[in-house]
């Protein structure tokens, strides 16, 4: 059987190295997984993934509950050490620890041979370390197994239950006198002829006797050498193989399943599990590169005139988010080719984490509010937005959502309510705000009847064109315009989204820009935040690069004008990513999430064009609008 890694090793910078690099690198994508093997490729999305069915429960005894946990969890693998006593078998790791109401059969075997008659797809593979007396603990064994052969795993018959027994065992030349659905933990070398090696279902190794590796970081170049020399010898004897004394880390877990090991042990049953189970969501492989823009940066940090202003708004997006962009797009971001950069602290006026409302109108109005609140204070007085500010200076102005434009951050531009879930009366006060141009999803609340009429009747009577589908927003030319586009136009990119978001920008930069006071422009790349709170990986990463596309047509449009301030960033991390693992030369990405909801961690401002230096260090997101608002109304 030919084994491949399950994902790439990170890069080893040692020229030493570049042998490994290339053997990782050859295999990443040829994956291979069968019922009894260890690796697998899903042929319907052609990403990879690592079974349950190879997770193994290291001491599964001492659990609070034995077997059940592991078990129930979907281990493919259990361990179990008895002790032969008084023609029972007792489960416990020392002899002073027996207690004589513990036993193989009671607590492993009777469970798991009722469970497996139960799901006849179900597989699950008993290590039982046999810690004295092997003689009377087979003999005892077998008398238990015999009355449910028909369940065994043998060399001729696929069972569900696979018997390997470790620890004190006969001596290879004597496996013929068991039967054969007795299989043995292999002596290392195999020196077995092919009548016993049709007993060795497995080789087991101390860790530590390969490596000093404490789980953290990655192996040493000498100790992967040796370790995977160690098992590629094992593989080629057609074995499986697994480690024992090994840390019990994720990047531990993440190492053995980079090194092919079949078995991978633990203590910690819910977090390998769920380490395991998450993987073909937590990982992200980049098939579709696109190429960034140059900038010439000529105006960026000058002291020039500012006409035009652009915030870019990642909803969601936080350094992680876009470190996997990066990663993904293997090593480009037009966000990357922006120098002068920020941080900005978002907590809410009410609370250390703040959400979209307050984040939002932070951002647009000025001043920290309460959570939930839409372009108010904190005492509910109405709050001005930069938008409205740029209206009110002439400047044409433009509201975008790649989302529903009643949500959060874009009506944060435009309406002042106490609470984001009034979206029919959020939708009634656009008619009132003076802004050229909106664009997204949510038709559904502008419908809506509020004191006997709706947000799209009172627009209409103020002179705006409302449409209903994005190709006929691009037609119209009405200086004032609202793309109520269906909920599916929106729709994620990992769903077959197009390229709304630069469709989108490309229209509104071509029809206002050609005003002589300019134009302010908000756009949201809000399905990031919506992959955040989702936990998926996929999609927070091709849509922050969707959203990277927006920040290129940016650039090269400040460019081409050479008066334009660009500001790219955040209202809040979603998610609490975690980046495990990467290779940025292949697109490759593993994360992982600590939370669905919003986190504190300050979000990234970049900042692009004339007097884009005032937006380094270290400020809360309303410092934000205050520096935008003094180029707005020059």
């Amino acid at each position: 059987m030919q084994y491949q890694p399950y994902c790439k090793q990170e890069q080893i910078r040692m020229k030493t190295q570049k042998p490994i690099k290339k053997i990782i690198k050859a295999s990443l994508f040829a994956l291979l997984l069968t019922a009894g093997a260890t690796y697998a490729q899903d042929t319907a999305n052609k990403e990879p993934k690592y079974a349950l069915s190879n997770a193994h429960s290291h001491n599964d005894y001492e659990n609070d509950i034995p077997f059940q946990r592991a078990f129930q969890k979907g281990f493919g693998s259990i361990e179990a050490d008895i002790f032969p006593i008084n023609n029972e078998l007792l489960v416990a790791h020392s002899k002073e620890h027996v207690n004589p109401e513990i036993t193989l059969y009671g607590t492993y075997l009777k469970p798991a041979i009722a469970a497996l008659q139960k799901d006849p797809k179900r597989k699950l593979h008993l290590l039982i370390d046999i810690k004295e007396n092997y003689p009377v603990a087979l003999a005892t064994l077998i008398k238990q197994l015999e009355p449910h052969k028909n369940i065994l795993q043998t060399s001729t018959h696929p069972g569900q239950l696979t018997i390997t027994i470790s620890g004190s065992r006969p001596k290879p030349k004597d496996y013929k006198n068991y039967p054969d659905y007795i299989y043995f933990d292999g002596e290392w070398p195999l020196q077995h002829t092919p009548e016993e090696s049709k007993h060795v279902e497995l080789v087991s190794f101390p860790f530590t006797n390969y490596s000093k590796w404490n789980g953290k970081g990655r192996l040493e170049h000498a100790d992967y050498t040796r370790v995977k020399g160690l098992i590629d010898s094992v593989h080629a004897e057609g074995k499986k193989i697994r480690f024992w004394a090994t840390p019990d880390t994720k990047s531990t877990w993440l190492a053995l399943m980079n090194l092919h090991v079949d078995l991978i042990g633990t203590d910690a049953i819910e977090s390998l599990g769920n380490f395991i189970k998450d993987l073909p969501k937590n990982i992200y492989i980049n098939k579709e590169i696109h190429k960034t823009y140059q900038p010439t940066y000529q105006s960026d940090g000058k002291n020039g005139k500012i006409k035009n202003v652009i915030l870019l708004i990642g909803d969601g997006m936080g350094l992680t988010q876009i470190y996997s962009a990066f990663t993904a797009n293997q090593g480009q971001l037009n966000l990357f080719k922006m120098r002068n950069i920020g941080v900005s602290v978002t907590n809410a006026a009410d609370t250390y984490i703040t959400d979209s409302a307050a984040g939002g109108t932070a951002m647009a109005g000025g001043e920290k509010t309460n959570n939930r609140a839409i372009g108010v204070d904190s005492t509910e007085k109405p709050l001005k937005s930069l938008a409205v500010y740029a209206a009110e200076e002439g400047k044409k102005t433009a509201i975008i959502s790649v989302g529903d434009l009643a949500d959060a951050t874009p009506a944060a531009f435009y309406a002042h309510q106490p609470d984001r879930s009034m979206e029919p009366q959020i939708a009634q006060d656009m008619h009132t705000s003076g802004i050229n141009m909106f664009l997204g999803s949510g038709a559904s609340n502008f419908k809506k009847k509020l004191n006997g009429t709706t947000a799209v009747e009172l627009l209409e009577k103020k002179g705006y064109t409302v449409t209903y589908n994005f190709e006929d927003f691009k037609k119209s030319n009405a200086d004032k315009l609202v793309g109520l586009v269906a909920d599916n136009e929106t729709r994620p990119k990992i769903e077959g989204r197009g390229e709304f978001l630069t469709e989108a920008f490309l229209k509104a930069t071509q029809q206002l820009a050609k005003d002589p006071k300019g134009l302010f422009m908000m756009l949201e790349g809000a399905q990031i935040d919506y992959g955040g709170h989702r936990n998926n990986l996929s999609q927070v990463i091709t849509e922050n690069l969707d959203f990277d596309k927006v920040i290129g047509k940016a650039l090269e449009f400040a460019d081409n004008n050479g008066e334009t301030l660009i500001v790219v960033t955040a209202d809040h991390e979603t998610g609490g990513l975690t980046l495990l693992d990467g290779d940025i030369q292949s697109g490759y990405v593993l994360g992982e999430f600590s939370t669905n909801d919003h986190t504190a961690v300050p979000v990234p401002v970049f900042a692009y064009g004339p007097h884009s230096d005032d937006f380094r260090g270290v400020y809360s997101n309303a410092d934000i609008f205050k520096r935008l608002l003094k180029y707005i109304k020059k």
